[in-house]
């Protein structure tokens, strides 16, 4: 009964648009409706992800497996059931992930220079080659929070790692313009919704709930042995090699398809290569923090299972008398950038990106890559 009679009030507040003048801003204003409206090709590499691609492909699937209700406006009295969805994809001649534009349904609030924004709807729109305008429906908020709060945004380069698709709603980093605001017209002086969010979500006057995105990036990186006996390399792969000829049954307990037949007594296990994976996170003074979470070892050659560092470090590794995580973490030893979050790195440019990440702006990580196929 409470929840029936918050979306009667929201659907009261958004069909009267409440009144409101621009120039009060400076005062404060009481709850007011707002729309906002993104659209694909305006959105920034540098941001690290795409807000209308990714939030349509992860709701696609959801609304056609029916674990979330599509319905066909914010009134919520008509549902889209997912070969409805499908019928109207094919009569328009348009897919559903395809759409350009989104838009987010708000209320907003400004209390004694806070501003607080809450989101509570989305809305689908776009339009075919014949420009017809096509309405794939709305989702409310309280249907996808849970999703949208666990599930994490792909990201590219420049990105950050391990932001869930809410904080990236919230954090309102993409690039929008505002639709409607109460009952303000923008049409005719859209230059009044620009000085708004400049004022509201980015003003050094106010403070927002907007998310705050911390510089975190998702590593993975490789390392070989060498022929120095005397390197960081060698000595780092040589005591994981040491471990496993030393507990050959530690490493075909951990290897289904090893390289080296157990009963194979004197071929010696060799360590040829490590991949690591990291969280990097990195403050104001370009000081950069790793906290190593997956290993795989390759034993011959061959891929032994990815293993959680901790999982490692309990069969008491040693590298140097030091634990195996403190002697990643000193990066000491040469290294080979092979992912930055989603994004696959070439060899050939691993040394410019590894240099970047230590020198430049992490959003400023964009490169051009090569018309092929990384591997």
């Amino acid at each position: 009964m409470y929840k029936h009679m918050i979306h009667l009030r929201i659907l009261t507040i958004l069909c009267l648009l409440v009144g409101f003048n621009l120039s009060t801003v400076g005062a404060g204003f009481e709850t007011t409706p707002a729309l906002i409206h993104v659209n694909k090709q305006q959105q920034n590499d540098t941001i690290g992800f795409n807000l209308v691609t990714d939030v349509y492909a992860l709701l696609y699937k959801n609304v056609i497996d029916g674990s979330i209700p599509l319905y066909g406006s914010p009134a919520k009295k008509v549902t889209i059931k997912p070969n409805a969805l499908q019928a109207l994809e094919n009569e328009y001649g348009v897919r559903f992930k395809e759409c350009n534009d989104l838009f987010i349904y708000e209320f907003w609030k400004l209390y004694k220079k806070e501003f607080e924004f809450q989101i509570f709807g989305l809305s689908f729109f776009t339009r075919n080659e014949q420009k017809e305008r096509v309405n794939f429906g709305y989702v409310d908020v309280a249907d996808i929070r849970s999703l949208f709060s666990r599930v994490v945004i792909p990201s590219n380069i420049n990105g950050c790692s391990n932001l869930t698709y809410w904080q990236a709603l919230m954090s309102k980093q993409y690039h929008f313009n505002i639709a409607k605001f109460g009952n303000s017209d923008f049409q005719k002086d859209p230059t009044k919704a620009f000085d708004l969010k400049e004022e509201l979500f980015f003003g050094k006057k106010i403070k927002s709930n907007k998310h705050i995105i911390i510089p975190t990036k998702d590593i993975e990186y490789y390392v070989y042995p060498g022929i120095d006996t005397l390197s960081a390399n060698y000595l780092l792969c040589h005591s994981v090699e040491n471990y496993f000829n030393s507990n050959r049954h530690v490493y075909y307990n951990n290897t289904q398809t090893p390289a080296v037949s157990y009963l194979d007594i004197n071929t010696p296990l060799k360590v040829t290569r490590i991949e690591v994976s990291e969280t990097w996170t990195r403050n104001q003074n370009f000081q950069v923090t790793y906290t190593p979470q997956q290993i795989k070892i390759y034993v011959n050659d061959v891929a032994m299972p990815t293993m959680a560092l901790t999982q490692l470090e309990e069969l008491g590794i040693l590298v140097q008398f030091k634990p195996m995580s403190e002697y990643l973490r000193e990066k000491e030893f040469k290294y080979t950038i092979k992912r930055v979050n989603n994004e696959p790195i070439y060899a050939f440019e691993a040394d410019e990106i590894k240099t970047s990440l230590y020198s430049k702006d992490w959003n400023k990580l964009h490169y051009t890559p090569p018309n092929t196929i990384k591997n």
